[in-house]
């Protein structure tokens, strides 16, 4: 099960690719020798080209980790033999004797 995402539409994937629409662009214009922001409208363009690529890479990221989670717990469940219960440990057992050095 795949639990939501409390704000879908801005995560760090529309941000990170928005912003590289963005940046895009201002090199764009530096490199075509014009001020950097000049064309704010393709500046904003890009941004929500960028943005709406961002949102859909997260969406097939998101599925792509779900799908493969289900094939993984699938296995598991229909192979119980290959992965038994781990024994239950105390923290005295695993962790080393400490003492202060001085």
């Amino acid at each position: 099960m795949v639990v939501p995402d409390p704000n879908p539409t801005v995560n760090t994937h529309t941000v990170a690719f928005g912003s590289f629409g963005f940046f895009s662009s201002v090199v764009n214009n530096g490199l075509t020798r014009r001020p950097p922001l000049s064309g704010l409208h393709r500046h904003a363009i890009a941004f929500v080209i960028g943005a709406a690529l961002g949102y859909y890479y997260r969406q097939f990221e998101r599925r792509h980790w779900a799908e493969r989670d289900w094939y993984i717990e699938d296995y598991v469940q229909r192979h119980p033999q290959s992965f038994p219960e781990p024994e239950k440990k105390k923290m005295g057992s695993i962790l080393h004797p400490w003492g202060p050095v001085k």
